[in-house]
């Protein structure tokens, strides 16, 4: 979401009108899922994709006629049906059905995406209602955090509060059409350790949108130099309480340079509500360290939160191998499938 709503802020900015594309329902093997997000610009410059192929052709040839000036509407909603046949014939792999909202975004809209790239700053990810107005008025566009505004149809605040943020929405109330889109958390990845792993680790979770931490107490590795990609590189006097109050976004990696380490820092997250808890070894130390953690208090209940040899099983043992593991498996744990 983040290189999409930059580029559409760029471009409002310069006094561009675009148009803002998002699956709002897929069933069957769809090659995305509601959610998924593109940018058209006037140019037909694309950002983000929501399936390729002729999903993305269709979607792109509505959006110049929205963007045209003899256009006088400001929305649709297109539905592909790419069933397999269709899928071969277009040389596309998934099938399935998608709908697709297209919305065309005005620079008067400017001010609203630079406040949610300001939220997103905070570290809020707000709930996004779209009221579109069945007369052909622009989209009206509202940001929700913690409360849900009054103005608002009481079913369709039942429906965000019932739906607890869960998935994507559209929602009819008397002459409007609502689309509801919860903005999710990507997840922050705190690798502690700064070594090959960890740079190979850092570049790759970076790359599948997660928010990355760097943490270790050799500032020759522990340097944005070296993790440019990085939100935030830590570099500490030592281990000791190392670890902020983590919630269920929280993703901890733990490759530090030694067994000790790895165990002080262990023993900080398992006090945590991280989702996700990895440390890098073999089974042979974990028995170690889990027996010096058992030896302090902590119980079977609470290791078993620790995914330990860190990462899915993929043969490989170079430092950018391990990286990809441990990337697959959070992002396998991100999108809510069992390891």
């Amino acid at each position: 979401m983040q290189h999409v709503l930059n580029s559409l802020i760029s471009a409002l900015e310069n006094g561009e009108s675009v148009v803002l594309g998002a699956i709002v329902r897929s069933s069957g093997s769809a090659p995305r899922t509601s959610g998924a997000r593109m940018l058209v610009r006037a140019d037909q410059t694309l950002v983000g994709t929501i399936g390729g192929g002729a999903l993305e052709g269709g979607c792109q040839a509505k959006a110049k006629e929205l963007l045209s000036n003899s256009s006088k509407d400001s929305f649709v909603e297109l539905d592909f049906d790419l069933t397999d046949k269709t899928a071969a014939a277009e040389g596309m792999v998934c099938g399935g059905k998608v709908s697709v909202l297209l919305q065309k975004i005005t620079p008067e809209a400017l001010a609203q995406f630079s406040s949610l790239r300001e939220t997103f700053a905070r570290g809020q990810y707000p709930v996004v209602v779209t009221k579109l107005p069945r007369n052909g008025n622009l989209p009206e566009i509202s940001f929700l955090n913690a409360s849900i505004p009054c103005n608002l149809p009481v079913q369709l605040r039942e429906e965000i509060l019932r739906k607890n943020r869960r998935a994507n929405f559209l929602a009819d109330h008397e002459e409007d059409h609502y689309f509801v889109e919860p903005l999710i958390h990507p997840g922050t990845v705190y690798l502690v350790g700064a070594g090959h792993v960890a740079l190979a680790t850092a570049h790759l979770a970076a790359f599948t949108g997660f928010e990355v931490v760097v943490m270790d107490d050799r500032e020759e590795f522990a340097n944005a130099r070296r993790y440019p990609e990085a939100k935030e590189v830590i570099v500490l006097e030592d281990f000791h309480n190392c670890l902020p109050e983590l919630g269920p976004e929280a993703f901890v990696v733990i490759v530090t340079r030694g067994h000790l380490h790895d165990k002080e820092v262990l023993a900080q997250a398992l006090r945590t509500d991280a989702g996700y808890i990895g440390m890098i070894g073999s089974s042979k130390k974990r028995k170690g360290v889990y027996a010096a953690l058992m030896a302090e208090g902590f119980t079977e209940t609470d290791l078993e939160r620790v995914y330990s040899p860190i990462g899915l099983s993929i043969g490989g043992d170079t430092p950018e191998e391990i990286g990809l593991s441990i990337v697959a498996e959070m992002v396998k744990i991100r999108a809510g499938m069992k390891v």
